[in-house]
């Protein structure tokens, strides 16, 4: 709740001479218990941090353009912000107030080449403390303000112990947040790698900082550190999961591990938005451009698109999965057989899902087969309660049960109906499928391959003279193993970057390497298709793709194939609607989904469009009617993508604007494909998303309409 506060001051005569009104709320933060605290209750930090920027103002940002952030923010669950790395206007606060947003409000500090020494220069205590007041006297009053930052990558030294006494006895109301004080510590011992515990989180910087605040660290070293029971102060990350270009790999594996171990409440991600500059080049062309369009000389390139929005606030696909992880209620399945029931969980803090509507839709291979409201009963703040299934469980085929929340009413950053959490369970698996046209187990083998020579070898099975349905290809069905780099892979615009800082991840210089951009897929790996011609017109194409030990830990394993532009619509059975990949796919559903072909979200070209778990893939062309459909047969459902560009063009182009208007879409079928992690600037693909050398064995049957052949030819 706010309140108006009204200042006047007054004449000798009791007359009003000036008079002043501002917003105010009561609340109480605290440190307890490794528990941040508001009001008594302990908050999970649905967290994102946030530079002022506009595409075409830069930082000159208006009250409208905060207002548009922060109305994006709730509409997608981000419920805290960091004003990395400097105080915003005034006027970004009240919107905070008044939005209902928790802030940690960070001052000016920040001297990164002179990290650990300007910290200890006694010439630089003034200013530490002044910059520092200022921002304290100024926003002192505003409720949304639940912790002071010290600061930005400044080290740890006797500047910060000084500002951290003033503002402590200045505002003893708000606990302090720095993050160098609990990487240095004492510096008497090193920070260890990001996927080791930090020795100085349990007691390091105890004077400047009542949080562990790190950044980006590993999941397994958060996991031990809270279940150590170390120290007392909680540990919420002050920056993880770096939102650059395809990105935000393993964002639920973190929330997996933070909303089961105590001490963890969760983080703020790296960051809101793309620094894109919109400019006109000289052909005429307008494109978002960042460090060395401008010929400024040094700069850090793309370094600074590494947002989970574009410059003009479009959200990039990964705002889906944050939009589940931050979502205010979970439903997950428990029991077995007969006593199955949905556990619904708020995770909110102070008040219940009153607010919301919670709807049911049953999914039996593809096709829906019931619906309806679900009924569920008070759930109080921090709390569940168990409802049973709203159906029945089918005794045949693949079934999915999901539960969608939505706005009853509309609130300022989302109009009724507005959906604001999703989870689907599994109520019946499919039933596993045997390798079409050869006996024995399908799928990724342990095998190894033998002998140093690829090669390549072609089999033919005809069982009827139909048209086949390679009569719609525009290219030929090649073996793939390379996909064009996502920043996540490497840099691969600034290639001495990573050297430099020791930073970004290890795949794109290992890969170029070996070769990867330049070679064939059949002069790397050996490739064996087995190819039947099915009585009713279909092909079953069956691929076994040995990848040696030296090529490990490949960008994908697949095949490809082009087909024409007039292919305008695709129909998908697997997780969607939105683009996903092994690492980020929670947030995508098992359904069928219809939409267009993806357009290139991110600023510099690279990987896009993924679908995971696919089982079918439908190709249609408004125009003629045709139909290309792909049907995964083995080991299961397989990765698909269809995209506009070619991977070498993907690769090629530093903007968007420079790719070529391609003449076809390019289809992708994977047995494998590699994670997508944050190594840009944090951990890289875990293992379980990385792919092994080995053998690898997947098949499709493609189908067409009669229309396909016509069209092609």
């Amino acid at each position: 709740h706010r309140y108006t506060v009204t200042c006047e001051l007054l004449s000798p005569t009791g007359g009003v001479v000036e008079a002043s009104d501002v917003q105010v709320g009561c609340r109480l933060v605290e440190v307890r218990d490794r528990q941040l605290l508001v009001n008594g209750q302990p908050i999970w930090v649905f967290g994102v941090n946030r530079h002022d920027h506009h595409p075409d103002r830069g930082k000159a940002v208006t009250v409208d353009d905060m207002r548009a952030d922060l109305l994006a923010m709730r509409a997608h669950n981000i419920t805290a912000v960091r004003t990395s790395h400097y105080p915003n206007d005034d006027a970004f606060y009240d919107l905070c107030d008044e939005l209902g947003m928790y802030v940690i409000d960070e001052a000016n500090i920040e001297s990164h080449a002179y990290n650990t020494s300007l910290c200890e220069d006694p010439r630089y205590r003034a200013t530490w403390l002044e910059r520092g007041a200022r921002m304290v006297q100024r926003d002192r009053n505003h409720p949304s303000i639940i912790l002071w930052s010290l600061g930005n990558e400044s080290g740890y030294g006797s500047n910060h112990d000084a500002l951290a006494g003033w503002i402590r006895r200045t505002d003893p109301t708000r606990p302090l947040h720095y993050e160098g004080a609990v990487f240095h510590g004492d510096g008497s011992v090193p920070p260890p790698d990001r996927h080791e515990v930090n020795p100085h989180w349990a007691a390091g910087g105890l004077a400047a900082s009542d949080l562990v605040c790190p950044m980006y660290p590993g999941i397994e070293a958060i996991r031990r550190f809270g279940e150590s029971g170390a120290g007392d102060r909680p540990l919420i990350m002050c920056e993880y999961s770096h939102a650059m270009g395809n990105s935000n790999g393993s964002l639920a594996d973190y929330w997996d591990v933070i909303t089961t171990t105590p001490g963890l409440q969760g983080g703020f991600i790296w960051e809101w938005k793309d620094h894109g500059l919109r400019q006109r080049t000289a052909g005429g062309k307008v494109r978002l451009a960042y460090g060395g369009d401008f010929d400024d000389k040094p700069n850090d390139g793309n370094f600074v698109a590494d947002g989970l929005m574009s410059a003009d606030l479009a959200p990039h696909p990964a705002m889906r999965e944050v939009a589940w992880v931050y979502r205010p209620v979970t439903v997950e399945l428990m029991g077995r057989g007969v006593g199955r029931r949905l556990r619904v969980a708020n995770r909110r803090s102070f008040t219940g899902l009153a607010d919301l509507a919670a709807a049911w839709e049953l999914l039996v291979d593809g096709e829906v087969a019931g619906h309806g409201r679900l009924a569920v009963p008070d759930v109080a703040p921090h709390s569940s309660v168990d409802v049973p299934l709203p159906c029945a469980v089918p005794t045949s085929g693949e079934a999915f049960l999901s539960v969608r929340w939505s706005q009853r009413r509309a609130t300022p950053w989302a109009p009724a109906g507005h959906l604001v959490a999703w989870d689907q369970v599994v109520l019946r698996a499919a039933p596993s499928r045997p390798s079409p046209s050869r006996p024995g187990p399908s799928g990724v083998s342990a095998s190894q391959p033998s002998g140093p020579t690829p090669i390549r070898h072609v089999e033919i099975h005809r069982r009827g003279e139909t048209e086949h349905p390679e009569a719609a290809l525009v290219s030929p069905i090649e073996p793939y193993i390379w996909r064009a780099a996502t920043d996540n892979d490497g840099y691969k615009l600034m290639p001495e970057l990573g050297l430099r800082w020791g930073i970004g991840g290890d795949g794109l210089p290992k890969w170029t390497t070996a070769g990867l951009p330049v070679e064939r897929a059949d002069d790397l790996v050996r490739h064996t298709i087995v190819r039947t011609e099915e009585g009713d017109g279909s092909v079953t194409l069956r691929h076994t793709i040995v990848v040696p030990d030296e090529l490990a830990d490949l960008p994908r394993v697949g095949v490809r194939f082009a087909v024409p532009n007039s292919f305008d619509t695709m129909r998908c059975y697997g997780r969607g609607p939105h683009e996903n990949y092994a690492d980020r796919n929670r947030s995508a559903m098992v359904g069928v989904w219809t939409q267009a072909p993806d357009v290139l979200p991110y600023l510099v070209p690279q990987e896009y469009g993924g679908r995971t778990e696919v089982r079918w893939l439908e190709l249609r062309s408004s125009r003629t009617g045709a139909v290309l459909r792909i049907d995964a047969l083995a080991p299961g459902p397989l990765f698909m993508a269809v995209m506009s560009h070619s991977v070498e063009d993907l690769f090629a182009a530093p903007h968007d604007v420079d790719l070529p208007r391609g003449a076809c879409r390019w289809v992708h079928i994977d047995a494998a494909h590699r994670g997508l992690g944050t190594a840009s600037c944090g951990p890289d693909v875990l293992d379980r998303y990385r792919i092994p050398a080995g053998t690898f064995e997947f098949a499709y049957r493609l189908t067409s309409s009669p229309q396909v052949g016509g069209e092609v030819r």
